[in-house]
């Protein structure tokens, strides 16, 4: 989980300027989150809390958007 912390925060690094997100695909998620778990968006949801992110869209199958958590609660 660490690792893909660390992927998120650079790409938001990266791009929040220019985008304001991350998207992680499906592929990436069912490495940590397989497809079957129980209560999967939460889980995914907690993860991003607990690494200073939100997850801002989520859908199985195809992705989960973060953003900095900062910018989405309005802080700077």
């Amino acid at each position: 989980m660490k690792i893909l912390a660390s992927r998120i925060k650079q790409k938001l690094e990266e791009d929040t300027a220019e985008i304001g997100h991350c998207a992680i695909y499906e592929h990436e998620l069912q490495r940590v989150w397989p497809l079957d778990e129980e209560n999967r968006r939460v889980k995914i949801a907690q993860f991003a809390k607990e690494f200073g992110f939100k997850l801002s869209f989520y859908k199985q199958g195809l992705c989960a958007i973060f953003e900095k958590e900062s910018t989405a609660s309005g802080q700077t």
